[in-house]
């Protein structure tokens, strides 16, 4: 009787779990990749606004606190600080000008990520205090930060090859 009993209760379990409905998936969040397309190329503007007035302060705001700028031939500035701190001696330079462009903005469709690819026209002066331009392309890689912001997270600018 008592195994009787058991294939009764057995047959019941198999009987409810056969009846569960498995959970629906989690909705995907709303496509705002347009809106943060538009809200990048914004920000791009005025960084680039920013550095064509040689504002460090406000240049160095658009990177995350993490943020980290990898330039050729020099140590990459990782964090707000050394960002800060080799922007304002960049700008301190009387012939630097710097702007730039993006020429492709890509959104990630978790909306959290982005990236830029540009091109840019530097100018800093050489040895002697004369100007000297340097253009080249360079990608940007950006994250949301907590408040909902397009921070910085990777500046990778590449010179373009010295022309004959």
């Amino acid at each position: 009787m008592k195994t009787l009993s058991r294939h009764i209760a057995m047959i019941g379990v198999l009987a409810l779990a056969g009846c569960a409905t498995e959970a629906p998936p989690p909705a995907e969040p709303p496509d705002n990749r347009a809106a943060d397309e538009a809200a990048l190329r914004a920000a791009l503007e005025e960084w680039s606004g920013a550095a064509e007035a040689k504002d460090a302060e406000k240049f160095a705001s658009f990177y995350a606190a993490d943020g980290i700028l990898m330039l050729e031939n020099a140590p990459d500035a990782h964090g707000m600080a050394a960002l800060l701190q080799g922007t304002t001696g960049m700008m301190s330079d009387p012939n630097f000008s710097l702007s730039f462009a993006p020429d492709r903005v890509v959104v990630a469709r978790s909306g959290d990520l982005a990236y830029d690819i540009g091109s840019y026209t530097q100018t800093v002066s050489d040895p002697e205090g004369n100007p000297v331009t340097q253009k080249g392309q360079y990608v940007d890689v950006w994250q949301k930060n907590a408040a909902g912001e397009w921070k910085v997270a990777v500046d990778a600018p590449v010179s373009d090859p010295p022309q004959e």
